[in-house]
């Protein structure tokens, strides 16, 4: 036992020293030394000193080390498999009564040497209930991973995994076996690993979304497994009908992949299901799975920017080759003198404005209808020109020009630059621009500053700001085409400047968020996703509050419509509806606060991918890497009592003994403080009792 203390242990000498000497005092030292005999006084003084002594020995902080030690047998945890690709196989009847006579062996033969406990893995990893097969995906890794964080620093003697080795979700179990160190995995294989006699669609890729009378692709991938060689019809369906078919052709008996390309073209909005089917031979092992589905969300709201000038110029040619990169916007040009928003309305407008033939009116009409601008202003415009635009600008009157290099702003913050752009800037050429110090808008924020030789001046060279809501970009100089040239020629890439363009662009286009409700849903989930809805509401400060009620309505196509509540948390709202069935949604959101009523709308999908029924073929490699890593053991399940057999022969997993150590300080100790007041009272009693005071 070991002994601690905040103060030297050689103070009990003074200590005790000190004791003696006050109870000496009082009893042989002091007027009242005669009221007690020669032997009482030594009972009072021995009491006295007894009691001081205890006192002043509490207040060296005395701790001393306890050590309790106990057995603990070894755990052993047992994961079984319940995903439902333990169906596939022609064994699967007998499973069921296999893995329960194994439990039951295992429990009758190990029950008072190990601590058994069971786990289902499948989706999750959760106590083990029933024997089910159900889930939709499997995750061996999770299940190791459970082990390691719920029973670290346990005597686990070793695991059993019940599996047929195959896993689609998550990483390869060996990753998290080896993290729970010197602790060994007995394996046991369900299925067989002979390959049987199928066709399937192994995947279909698509884009996650379409435009409107565009066409798109939709890829598949189809593999053979032990089929004849020849022709086989590759069916596309849509609304249950065969829009496309295309015919590939199996080149190898034992296996073979082909890849096929449907190109579709989408013809009505929203959620649209697309299905590839293979053709189905007489003697396939399964026919679930010669088909597979994709959804592609269908929309009609491609960005429309307009490039307009008084005159052709380089600066909207560059600018507008990059912009029609970007397939989801639609780019055109016009003049400034006759152009009409009357039939459109554009998402964006690219404006060169030279001073030579100015539209005022235009420009106002874009503001006043809320339209993003990036305006290019030219060294020769007159200031009363863009007076005129009413965007808080204000340059010189001089009609002096300069060459100004571009510089990114240290302060700028809106968004960020990667070094692939402010890398290229620094060997763009520079811009040609008013020799002045021009007055900006109060909200606006410098983008580019200009630089003359290595000095970086104040003087903005581009600048963002927003005016009612409404986003503006202002470049001071004329020459971005010469950026782009530079570039190619240094680089033989426009990396650099299509960075720049691009996300001008796309914070310009990206509108204010000054909707109070706001609802936080994903546009796509699994059947195997636990659906969770986030909500938001703020005032009219911008501030966050959880005052209003929100509801939360869905309805699946064809089906009826269900409801739930948010609940309020501290600045959010959430909901969960759990998990759904394959389909697509609509859904709506309602908030009321103080009588006023705000609404939001959208769709969701639920995918089943049936990737389950993909494997046909057990993966007993896996299972045997898992056993030989760590020392184990594989068998196939029919073959269970040989691994009963080799768990007994393991001498390493045994009982341990652990100790358990403590710390217990004296001033815990309640009867010393009883000791102390007994032996107080008992001197006391003793005075009174022999005739003292």
């Amino acid at each position: 036992m070991n002994y601690f203390s905040d103060i030297s242990l050689w103070w009990i000498l003074p200590i005790t020293l000190l004791s003696l000497g006050l109870a000496y005092a009082y009893y042989y030292k002091s007027k009242q030394k005669d009221q007690w005999e020669s032997k009482q006084r030594k009972v009072l003084m021995g009491l006295r000193a007894t009691s001081l002594f205890l006192l002043l020995f509490l207040l060296l902080g005395l701790v001393w080390e306890t050590i309790d030690y106990r057995k603990e047998k070894p755990l052993f945890i047992t994961l079984i498999d319940q995903s439902s690709s333990i169906n596939n196989y022609k064994d699967s009847a007998k499973v069921k009564q296999q893995i329960t006579d194994f439990r039951t062996a295992f429990s009758e033969r190990f029950g008072d040497r190990f601590e058994l406990v069971e786990w289902a893995v499948g989706e999750t990893a959760r106590p083990f209930k029933t024997l089910e097969f159900e889930d939709k995906k499997t995750n061996l890794a999770l299940g190791f991973e459970q082990i390691r964080e719920l029973y670290f620093n346990r005597n686990i003697g070793g695991i059993t995994l019940i599996s047929d080795g195959n896993f689609n979700d998550g990483v390869h179990p060996m990753y998290e076996a080896e993290r729970i160190e010197l602790t060994p995995v007995f394996a046991l294989g369900i299925g067989d690993t002979i390959t049987r006699r199928d066709a399937l669609v192994r995947s279909v890729n698509s884009n996650e979304v379409a435009f409107l009378n565009n066409q798109f692709p939709i890829e598949a991938t189809i593999d053979f497994n032990k089929m004849n060689r020849g022709p086989v019809k590759v069916s596309l369906m849509h609304l249950g009908k065969v829009i496309q078919t295309q015919t590939v052709s199996c080149t190898n008996t034992f296996f073979d992949q082909q890849a096929v390309t449907f190109n579709v073209t989408a013809k009505q909005k929203g959620f649209q299901r697309y299905t590839v089917q293979v053709e189905y031979k007489n003697g396939e092992f399964s026919k679930e799975n010669n088909q597979q589905s994709c959804y592609v969300e269908v929309v009609d709201n491609k960005n429309l920017i307009v490039c307009l000038s008084s005159a052709p110029h380089p600066d909207i040619a560059a600018i507008r080759s990059i912009l029609e990169e970007d397939e989801q916007s639609s780019v055109k040009a016009d003049l400034i003198q006759t152009y009409s928003l009357s039939k459109e309305r554009p998402n964006l407008v690219v404006w060169y404005e030279n001073g030579n033939k100015p539209n005022a009116t235009l420009f106002n009409e874009l503001k006043q209808k809320k339209i993003p601008v990036l305006l290019i202003v030219g060294p020769t415009t007159s200031p009363q020109v863009i007076q005129s635009y009413n965007i808080g600008l204000r340059l010189s009157s001089n009609s002096q020009q300069e060459d100004a290099y571009p510089s990114v702003s240290k302060g700028f913050s809106a968004f960020e630059f990667t070094s692939t752009f402010t890398d290229a800037s620094s060997i763009y050429p520079p811009l040609r621009t008013k020799f002045s110090t021009p007055n900006l808008p109060a909200n606006a924020e410098i983008v580019l500053q200009q630089r003359v030789g290595d000095i970086v001046k104040k003087d903005p060279l581009m600048y963002l700001s927003t005016q009612q809501d409404v986003r503006m970009g202002v470049v001071l100089g004329e020459g971005l085409w010469r950026w782009k040239m530079k570039e190619y020629a240094s680089k033989k890439n426009i990396d650099g400047f299509r960075e720049f363009v691009q996300k001008v662009s796309q914070y310009l286009t990206v509108r204010q968020q000054k909707d109070p409700l706001r609802i936080s849903l994903p546009k796509r989930f699994n059947v195997t996703d636990n659906i969770e809805i986030k909500a938001e509401f703020y005032n009219e400060a911008m501030e966050l509050i959880t005052t209003p009620n929100i509801t939360f309505s869905y309805t699946k196509k064809g089906g009826g419509k269900q409801q739930s509540e948010f609940a309020p948390f501290t600045n959010f709202y959430k909901t969960t509806i759990g998990q759904l069935e394959p389909g697509t949604y609509s859904w709506t959101a309602i908030a009321n606060n103080k009588g006023k009523v705000h609404k939001k709308s959208g769709e969701f999908i639920i995918e089943d991918i049936a990737i389950e029924s993909m494997d046909t073929r057990a993966d007993f490699g896996v299972l045997n890497q898992l056993a030989q890593q760590s020392d184990g053991k594989f068998e196939t399940l029919e073959n269970y009592k040989r691994l009963l057999d080799v768990i007994a022969a393991r001498k390493d997993i045994s009982t341990m003994q652990f100790a358990d150590s403590g710390y217990t300080s004296l001033i815990d100790w309640i009867w010393i403080f009883v000791i102390i007041i007994l032996l107080f009272g008992t001197e006391w009693f003793l005075r009174r009792w022999w005739g003292g005071y």
